[in-house]
Order: C-alpha cells, then sequence, then structure tokens
C-alpha cells in the first residue's frame, strides 16, 4: 500500500524564506524539511546539538502530515501562489533520499491537483542516490549538495560514494562544502573532489 503521508521535522510543514547558500542564494523558497538522515555527524556535536548535526531539528522532531494536510497547510499559506510564480520547493532534511517513493508519490499528487510543475531544489549529503524518475522530464528537478568530510565524525564508506557523486556532477548540482578544519578538510578537498581520478568536482 502506498504511503500518503511525509514526515516532517519543522513544527508546520513548512516555511517561506530566502535561501541563504549555494547557487540559489537570495532566491525566495518553500522549505520542506523531512525527518531522517543516513549520517550522524558527531563532529559537529555542540551544546545546542549534542548528539551531532549542526540541524538539530532533523532529529529531534518528527510530525506526521498526509498529502492532504500538506496540501491544505500550503493553501492556507500562500504557498502554492508563491511556487506559481516561480519560488523555488527546496526540499531538505535531514537526507530526503531516504523516503523517495512517498516523497515521489507527494509531488506527483501536487502536479496533478494545482496543474503546474514546480521548481524543485534538493539539498543533499550526496552519499545516497536519487531515482532517475526525479530527472526526467515529469519533473522541474535541481539539486544543492552538501558533501561531509571526515572532520564530520562518519567513516569514510558512509560520507564519500563516489558513484552518487558523478551522479551531480552530471546533472550539473550545486556543490558547497563547509570547512570544520581548515588544513585538514582543504587537504581532503583536493584529494578526494579535485584531484581524484574518481571525482573532479572542480577542474582548478
Amino acid at each position: 500500500m502506498e504511503e500518503n503521508y511525509l514526515l516532517i521535522s519543522d513544527d508546520g510543514p513548512g516555511f517561506h524564506t530566502i535561501e541563504g547558500e549555494g547557487r540559489l542564494l537570495g532566491t525566495p523558497s518553500i522549505f520542506m524539511r523531512l525527518f531522517g538522515c543516513n549520517l550522524t555527524c558527531k563532529g559537529w556535536s555542540s551544546p545546542d546539538s549534542p548528539n551531532g548535526c549542526d540541524s538539530y531539528i532533523s532529529w529531534s522532531k518528527k510530525n506526521k502530515y498526509t498529502f492532504d494536510e500538506m496540501f491544505g497547510f500550503y493553501e492556507r499559506q500562500g504557498f502554492i501562489e508563491k511556487l506559481k510564480r516561480g519560488d523555488v520547493w527546496k526540499i531538505t532534511g535531514g537526507e530526503p533520499t531516504l523516503r523517495q517513493d512517498p516523497l515521489l508519490a507527494f509531488v506527483r499528487a501536487f502536479q496533478e491537483k494545482y496543474q503546474f510543475q514546480p521548481r524543485i531544489d534538493f539539498e543533499t549529503n550526496a552519499t545516497l542516490p536519487f531515482k532517475e524518475d526525479w530527472v526526467s522530464k515529469e519533473f522541474n528537478v535541481s539539486f544543492t549538495t552538501s558533501p561531509k568530510f571526515s572532520s564530520n565524525g562518519d567513516p569514510e564508506n558512509r560520507t564519500y560514494n563516489p558513484d552518487v557523486l558523478n551522479f551531480h556532477i552530471k546533472q550539473n548540482s550545486c556543490f558547497k562544502f563547509v570547512i570544520n578544519d581548515h588544513q585538514k578538510d582543504i587537504e581532503e578537498l583536493f584529494r578526494k573532489y579535485i584531484d581524484s581520478d574518481q571525482v573532479k568536482v572542480l577542474n582548478i
């Protein structure tokens, strides 16, 4: 049976703001933050986020919303008209690749209900593959990736997936990197993403 609900980690089903980083910097955006992540980011633990991650809300809150509840909220907030005028639908987390089947069903239901194709940008840690459906003509999708360095506290076999990274290179995804340990992270950036024979995010 197909699930007709999403697990959202914010206090509500979404919020409207201005994108503050990446290629879409300054773009009006509707954020939908999905619950759960496949990484711990224990290296980024802090008093506000003792279990790791720089966004504690991605694991501290889990709210279940049906598709109809999501649609009703979006209508009341005026989000449908904002998306129709070209604001970006920012689907983030956590890690949005974890529950792609209900997410695909939700976006398809949205497009059928409102009869337009919203501009979607996924925020992802680029460790898990996206289904090919997303890059078909059915959707208007781009990707903002945030690959993690070893300073995040997770083992490299969980944070570094060349196949997924090369998918994003092929899709002309935006790559952004958070530098925590300056010397170590910069060395890792060159070794794994610039000078590597497997992955070349930048050619410099």
